[in-house]
């Protein structure tokens, strides 16, 4: 609240309704945040309870944030892309007493759960009237009228609030079982807040663009930190408004998931393979020298004089233009959320686009380590943020101790026993230090593959190596207790569908077309030419087809984009046994 009065903005806050963006000033969301919170107060929210919030990103989502927070509520952030029964068993374990949802969709998520949650007192929409809800604006209604009755009111709360108070309950995405609530404080956050904004260039006045979903702890953490810098902050419902939202907006920083940066990189790679002769071969050429200067670019070096005047050559005729197409004023991308294959890391740097990966998780709010300026390698997540200490157990698992870290998993003690020790976090992720202090991510330690030959293997270095081809989408890597790795397949069924063309192969539909033999040895060929840096115990020899692409609709990815394994194992078990017996 202190950062946005000393900023004040005629644009602070934008959504875009229809084809215009409508932008909320600096007063008008102090005003709101102010109403809301007195309202939550009004309406008999105490010191600790919770309010969950259930909308798609929007600025109203924000507001209702802060507004928690201001009046020592709790949040519970719900993804609003969770079915209805997930929905019920967030708000249930929780205890939640309000819920906050955006519009009737999400309302009725909550309404036919309604008799299972005897403690939810209140539904309150964002859209307005919903049967069985109130809409949101009477709680600003009721705070109006509590701010004047009770002026000190607010400022009370405000000071009960201290580094140890809790601030939300942020439930993990459960990609092994149920998702247990992380337990994240005012000190977390304001550290990570903090030391993120120490590292990275934000500049007062930049916009930022988000589209990660504000339930994920880092878009939420970044925010704050926009907020506080003094950016204006332009709101999309999810990625695919990007493309357009990059040439309204014209950002200066955002924040992407992996998948989201390979998207937008394979167009412009398929967009130069279209071209024909001297224009192809221009564009490539130009391509190949910016890759040149890639690794100079992230360690800070300048290149050579020969690179230096091939760059310049080739940014005046392909880079400007493609950054140009990404708004052509970004100045840096920060990845988070899975690991970033670093051919594609290596893709924008090339650009003159700086992506600085980082790593972190929900219990850690989330920054444990992340590239900055002037500290980046390929393939490496940065070093740890200063105050947090990283150190490498004997079996290769990382652990985090520092002022990040959760205080536990609620109304979970086993559970906070067993991930807290001794002031340590087990992160139940493998890597490794290297002697200037970059941290590698080498791993799940728990999704560790092994074979019937004893032999330990990562499946995301399989799925990394073989994602890289152009004919595949999604690699899903198996083997456990079997003599071999083998991956499930989630084809790119354009990129097949134009090969075979190509070569005037025999029209058939797509699940026939997989199964031709042309089409297997197609994928063969691949499999075979993007292993050669695994060892040989760690090679996949045995593939299949997944004509589905996993989703958070049919309950195969969480809603941070990671697969859920043990679910793809169950539902496919039948074809990952038929790929064995072949």
């Amino acid at each position: 609240m202190a950062a946005i009065r000393r900023r004040p903005r005629q644009k602070l806050l934008g959504a875009k309704q229809g084809d215009q963006w409508r932008w909320w000033s600096s007063q008008e969301a102090l005003l709101a945040i102010r109403e809301t919170a007195a309202g939550l107060i009004a309406v008999g929210l105490k010191p600790g309870d919770r309010v969950a919030l259930l909308s798609e990103n929007r600025p109203e989502w924000l507001i209702s944030d802060m507004a928690v927070l201001f009046a020592a509520g709790v949040d519970v952030p719900v993804y609003p892309t969770l079915p209805p029964d997930q929905v019920a068993f967030l708000l249930r374990d929780s205890e939640a007493r309000f819920v906050v949802v955006s519009n009737g969709d999400q309302a009725r998520k909550v309404l036919s759960r309604r008799a299972e949650l005897p403690r939810l007192e209140q539904i309150y929409c964002l859209d307005g009237a919903v049967e069985g809800t109130v809409p949101a604006s009477e709680l600003r209604v009721r705070g109006r009228q509590r701010l004047a009755d009770y002026p000190g009111d607010l400022e009370e709360r405000l000071a009960e609030l201290g580094p140890d108070s809790l601030a939300t309950i942020i439930y993990t995405s459960g990609t092994m079982g149920t998702p247990k609530g992380a337990m994240l404080t005012h000190g977390n956050f304001c550290f990570d807040v903090s030391a993120c904004i120490d590292w990275f260039g934000f500049e007062e006045g930049n916009t930022a663009l988000s589209f990660l979903p504000l339930s994920h702890v880092l878009e939420r953490m970044v925010n704050y930190a926009y907020l506080e810098i003094g950016l204006q902050v332009a709101y999309l419902k999810g990625p695919e408004q990007l493309r357009d939202a990059l040439t309204d907006v014209r950002p200066h920083v955002f924040v992407a998931v992996p998948k989201v940066l390979e998207i937008m990189a394979a167009r412009v790679k398929d967009a130069i393979e279209k071209k024909t002769g001297v224009a192809r071969l221009v564009a490539e050429t130009a391509m190949r020298w910016a890759a040149e200067t890639a690794e100079d670019r992230i360690r800070g070096r300048r290149p050579s004089a020969l690179r230096g005047l091939r760059l310049m050559l080739a940014d005046k005729v392909v880079l400007a233009r493609l950054r140009e197409r990404l708004g052509g004023r970004l100045r840096f991308v920060i990845s988070g959320g899975a690991a970033l294959a670093p051919d594609i890391e290596r893709f924008y740097w090339s650009a003159g686009i700086p992506v600085f990966e980082g790593y972190g998780m929900t219990e850690t709010s989330p920054v444990i380590a992340v590239a900055h300026e002037g500290e980046a390698r390929l393939g490496s997540v940065g070093k740890p943020l200063p105050g947090v200490d990283v150190r490498i157990a004997a079996d290769g698992e990382i652990l985090v101790r520092g002022p990040n870290v959760m205080t536990g998993y609620w109304k979970r003690p086993v559970e906070t026993e067993q991930s807290l020790v001794e002031g340590w976090l087990r992160t139940g992720d493998t890597g490794r230090l290297d002697a200037d202090g970059f941290l590698y991510v080498t791993g799940r330690k728990k999704e560790i593959l092994v074979l019937s030959t004893g032999k330990n293997v990562a499946p995301r270095a399989v799925e990394e190596s073989l994602e890289k081809s152009p004919y595949i989408e999604r690699v899903i890597a198996v083997g456990d207790e079997r003599p071999a790795v083998g991956v499930l397949i989630v084809p790119n069924t354009d990129r097949v569908l134009a090969w075979a063309a190509e070569r005037n192969l025999p029209k058939r539909d797509l699940p026939g077309l997989l199964s031709s033999r042309e089409v297997r040895r197609l994928y063969e060929g691949e499999i075979h030419r993007l292993q050669d840096k695994l060892a040989a115990f760690e090679k996949a020899r045995r593939f299949e087809f997944l004509l589905d692409e996993p989703s958070e609709a049919n309950g195969l990815l969480t809603p941070t984009q990671k697969v859920r394994r043990h679910e793809v194992l169950r539902r496919y078990s039948k074809l990952v046994e038929r790929m064995y017996n072949k």
